[in-house]
């Protein structure tokens, strides 16, 4: 099929498709096939919230391993308040890849070289012992991080006078000529929001360092932000003037007031900044540091092409864009809704006609994934619902917009999820509500109708390119196993894709930087301008030399995604060589690990195994692998 394609014009392939499509759709616009259907049989059960333990990620997680000593290779995350965001500081390491520990005890922290204090130092939350404690590791060489330095008499170490509490700020400028921050080079880095310039009640609780020797970032006042000081004995220490782990639930969470300056289709690192600050500093100050990739198989750029299909005339699109993927040897998520009855919105497009359109899709490599039944731009308003909505009882209406009856949000998952199981005959996994409209229950009423990826966000509204799990209620205390991939790329904005081809491509090359993640939405109910873009794009990005990006459904990616998060490395020293320790839980392939760079793997790696630019790319690997390294050259 796929050689027949290649040898033929691609616009009489397309149209001929079209033409079939749109002959078959009309002819058959029936809906005798799901007659007999009425489900699904089982309800779905919305599970209390479970706070989370950061004792999941502590030591002791790791005490039955023979290499419980190993761990000190990580970074220590020390916790001084359990009941702060720390959820927030644990996504941002897990995201960006750094192997850490989470401890309350300041003599297990110290053992580590790189130390996170979170989320602050005070007499208040520690004790004299573990203040002097903290200070003699950098005195000995060590490293100190530390976010909200408010007391404790530790100005000294830090290298400031004073500090003052505040609710003044909602930007931060890093330094354009000091080597700690150069490396943060398009404006949207060296400037980042903490809040809406125009929105005070959005603005974040802030600490200004007055005095201070070593100004690395300053709030928009020019009030010191983030400052370093290097101690006589080889340590360093660095302090941060705000919560980052409050501050970056709160934009994953959608709360953050639209402290953004482009919604979609421009690059809003505010969080990635944070994120890629830590991994910095850890790769920076750690002898031994390894961290894991972001992209699968070394590629710079993971790419994944989704496609929402919640218009009739979207149905008779979605073989032709099939095509074109199947052209370029690539899979695409196609979000399909599951309109079985005509409403204010549109006619019925879920029928008879679409069992052969979806089943030739799946077959065909491409994902099936839910957009709801009725795409209702009230989705982040309806109630939960009860958990039991069947069809095909469940007949929710769209009137008009801002007018919605009968829908809730357990009904829009359950309803559809069956449906396109039926037809497809495969687990449909993923799931992306129309509008991106987002209730507070969306973490958990995923995980309760079966679901484990969700594309529901803009990068730009969350400021981060980056995939997260997500939190029960979208609030701050509860994770779920729910993993969220925002969208980089979306087709509603003007001008018409095509258009603005260039400015695609430059957002690709900023988070190819540091292996961001590229979701782009397209709605087929055209072809012209979106399939236009589509077949200019993906060969630029999978075939060109500056990019060679990754591209796979969401489905494969979060696969691929969730057991990288299962993944743990540590590092330790024997004798003249290191030994590298990697638990892979879970099956996965192409895990990238970014290697010390006087280091290079001499023993133990699997057949297939790659070794390049100071990257270790692994095969598919499931299980404990020992990994033996020696100085490079």
């Amino acid at each position: 099929m796929r050689r027949a394609l290649r040898a033929l014009p691609m616009l009489a392939i397309v149209l001929c498709i079209v033409a079939v499509a749109t002959l078959l759709f009309l002819q058959r616009n029936t809906f005798h096939a799901f007659s007999a259907l009425h489900g699904p049989a089982e309800p779905s059960l919305v599970a209390p919230p479970e706070p989370s333990s950061w004792q999941g990620y502590s030591h002791k997680s790791y005490a039955h391993k023979s290499h419980a000593q190993g761990d000190v290779s990580r970074l220590a995350l020390l916790l001084t308040d359990e009941t702060a965001a720390w959820p927030g500081v644990v996504s941002a390491l897990k995201s960006i890849g750094v192997p850490f520990v989470v401890t309350d005890d300041v003599t297990r922290a110290t053992r580590h070289h790189v130390v996170l204090a979170y989320p602050m130092i005070a007499g208040s939350v520690l004790n004299g012992d573990e203040l002097r404690a903290l200070r003699a590791h950098v005195e000995d060489g060590g490293v100190l991080i530390a976010t909200q330095v408010l007391g404790g008499g530790m100005q000294d170490l830090f290298g400031f006078e004073s500090v003052t509490e505040s609710r003044s700020h909602y930007a931060v400028t890093f330094s354009d000529d000091d080597p700690l921050t150069t490396w943060l080079d398009h404006p949207h880095e060296q400037t980042v929001l903490l809040g809406h310039p125009d929105d005070p009640a959005s603005w974040l609780g802030t600490q200004v360092y007055h005095g201070a020797e070593h100004v690395l970032a300053r709030f928009q006042d020019d009030g010191p932000a983030l400052i370093t000081r290097q101690q006589a004995g080889g340590g360093t220490t660095y302090a941060l003037g705000f919560d980052p782990g409050f501050f970056i639930l709160r934009a994953q969470n959608d709360r953050n007031q639209e402290a953004y300056r482009q919604y979609a289709n421009g690059y809003e690192p505010s969080v990635d900044v944070w994120l890629r600050w830590l991994h910095f500093l850890y790769h920076r100050h750690e002898p031994l540091s390894v961290t894991l990739n972001t992209v699968p198989a070394g590629r710079d750029l993971s790419v994944v092409v989704t496609l929402d299909v919640d218009y009739a005339h979207s149905m008779q699109n979605m073989a032709a864009y099939h095509a074109l993927f199947d052209t370029h040897d690539i899979g695409a998520t196609f979000f399909i809704q599951t309109k079985y009855f005509r409403d204010f919105q549109d006619q019925g497009f879920f029928n008879d006609a679409s069992l052969s359109l979806l089943r030739a899709l799946s077959q065909g490599g491409m994902e099936i994934a839910s957009h709801t039944v009725s795409h209702t731009d009230m989705y982040a308003e309806v109630p939960l619902g009860s958990g039991k909505e069947v069809f095909p009882d469940y007949q929710p209406r769209v009137r008009r917009t801002g007018d919605t009856r009968g829908a809730t949000v357990l009904g829009e998952m359950r309803v559809s999820k069956y449906l396109l199981e039926h037809v497809i005959d495969a687990e449909v996994v993923s799931f992306r509500p129309g509008y991106l409209a987002t209730p507070p229950s969306l973490p958990q009423a995923l995980a309760a109708t079966g679901y484990r990826y969700s594309s529901s966000v803009t990068a730009g509204n969350v400021t981060t390119h980056l995939p997260y799990r997500l939190m029960y209620d979208r609030r701050y205390s509860a994770r779920t196993d729910i993993w969220e991939f925002p969208i980089a790329v979306e087709d509603e904005f003007p001008p018409d894709m095509d258009q603005r081809l260039d400015e695609a491509l430059a957002l690709a090359e900023q988070l190819a930087q540091y292996g961001g993640s590229y979701v782009i939405l397209v709605h087929p109910d055209v072809l012209d301008h979106k399939y236009r873009f589509l077949a200019q794009v993906i060969p630029v990005l999978k075939d060109n030399a500056r990019f060679g990006a990754w591209f796979g459904t969401l489905r494969e990616f979060g696969d691929w995604w969730r057991a990288r998060d299962a993944v743990t490395v540590d590092m330790q020293r024997v004798d003249q060589q290191t030994l590298m320790r990697l638990d892979v839980p879970q099956a996965l392939e192409g895990l990238t690990l970014t290697l010390p760079a006087d280091l290079t793997p001499v023993a133990g790696l699997p057949a297939g195994a790659l070794v390049r630019d100071g990257q270790l790319i692994l095969p598919r690997v499931e299980g404990e692998l020992r990994i033996l390294l020696e100085p490079a050259g």
